[in-house]
């Protein structure tokens, strides 16, 4: 780690009623992490709230609002890992926070204090749009390979799955597909090599396999919808 005089400070002002939108489950993580003394947790929530300050969601809450909710679904399912956590925590900065992060990260590690395994992590969850299936074979491959990456992995894409309603249908159904193709083979994949993990993958995968099934049946009725109103226009 470089010298005092280079560490980032952390006592950032931050917006009273936009916290107030995150703050239990921000104040829930701390308490958590403190009580477990996972110092890398305590260290992550800070930086993700600095890194994805001024971010929102398309349904207008803080962007902080989703790394904290990943990171509460991972601890309610018994994950106690701290370097699981602090990368549940900060999976999406290398994505979304670019123009903070001009050495590609390595901050977290040189600056902010973070173990490198976390940015590895990170590394590995962050995804570029655009891929073609045969890529995202080679990406989700990487990440089922570290059970850390996948629980972090899974966590997301329930919560992501419960607000797909803000999606655009063309949207949606892209990500359902990509969820029934890639998301749930891994999970099924991770219950069964990953016994230490095997009750929290189990309960991510019937979740999200859950979700996938609501939100398909939900988007067919919407495309109905919409081929009836096309013919009464027409």
């Amino acid at each position: 780690m470089k010298g005092n005089d280079k560490v980032i400070l952390m006592n950032d002002i931050f917006d009273e009623n936009e916290a107030a939108q995150y703050m239990k489950s921000y104040m829930f993580i701390k308490g958590f992490a403190f009580g477990q003394e996972l110092k890398q947790t305590v260290l992550s929530l800070a930086v993700a709230r600095k890194l994805h300050d001024g971010q929102y969601r398309k349904d207008g809450t803080p962007y902080i609002s989703h790394p904290l909710k990943v990171c509460t679904t991972l601890i309610s399912y018994g994950i106690q890992d701290d370097i699981t956590l602090s990368a549940a925590l900060l999976h999406d900065v290398l994505e979304d926070c670019q123009g903070k992060l001009p050495m590609e990260g390595n901050e977290l590690v040189l600056e902010y204090g973070l173990d490198q395994e976390i940015l590895d992590i990170i590394r590995l969850l962050t995804k570029e749009s655009g891929l073609n299936d045969y890529e995202l074979s080679v990406y989700f491959k990487k990440i089922e390979e570290n059970p850390k990456a996948a629980l972090i992995k899974l966590a997301d894409r329930l919560h992501n799955s419960s607000t797909l309603y803000t999606f655009s249908n063309e949207r949606m159904k892209k990500y359902l597909r990509e969820t029934s193709k890639f998301i749930l083979p891994m999970a099924s994949y991770c219950k069964k090599y990953y016994p230490e993990y095997n009750n929290a993958f189990c309960i991510l995968k019937n979740n999200i396999e859950m979700l996938n099934s609501s939100m398909s049946v939900m988007l067919s009725r919407l495309e109905d919808e919409n081929v009836m109103l096309s013919r009464l226009g027409g």
